[in-house]
């Protein structure tokens, strides 16, 4: 018995050859296992082609997907997003179109991403079980959990949709973060 209804994937900018970060890979492994488990029907990958990049991160997962012997029809890519809260919002609208109005899902992406992306989706009307991976790297996981907390603030806040502005400190910090 499927206890959910879908595992999402969320996306991970690809290095610019199209190959994936070990963390986006590490989601990709993840997000199988759980599927193998029984856990869901669906996998949704999440992440559409970011600048300079020759091909979506949804077509990453669901190649890599594929050939950890995931069913292709039991894959619906989600491959027109550029951000978290674009990830979640498409992948909803790809489960309503399947008839889950209501949906339950398994929410995997990196530890130090999970927290943000769980608030996204709940506030959205989506029942989550997160389920992170592991950062690679714990100097990597520092810096990302660091931007995580301006990110979460620019949701939290409205200033991402753009309907509030962002004051200047918010991208002062963010860019001195980014260095």
């Amino acid at each position: 018995m499927k206890t959910y209804d879908a595992i999402l994937v969320l996306g991970l900018k690809l290095k610019a050859d199209g190959k994936p970060e070990q963390a986006l890979l590490d989601r990709v492994v993840l997000a199988a296992k759980l599927y193998q488990e029984g856990l869901a029907e669906w996998i949704i990958p999440c992440g559409g082609q970011t600048e300079n990049t020759p091909v979506t991160e949804a077509k990453v997962m669901t190649d890599t997907l594929v050939n950890l012997g995931i069913p292709q029809e039991h894959i619906h890519q989600e491959d027109q997003s550029l951000y978290t809260v674009e990830n979640i919002r498409n992948a909803k609208a790809i489960l309503q179109g399947l008839g889950i109005q209501k949906p339950r899902v398994i929410l995997v992406t990196s530890d130090y991403h999970a927290f943000r992306a769980a608030y996204m989706a709940r506030s959205m009307g989506l029942k989550v079980k997160s389920k992170p991976s592991k950062t690679p790297s714990d100097a990597l996981k520092k810096q990302r959990r660091k931007m995580e907390f301006f990110y979460f603030i620019n949701y939290t806040m409205g200033w991402e949709t753009g309907k509030r502005k962002r004051p200047a400190w918010y991208d002062k910090g963010v860019k001195w973060l980014q260095k």
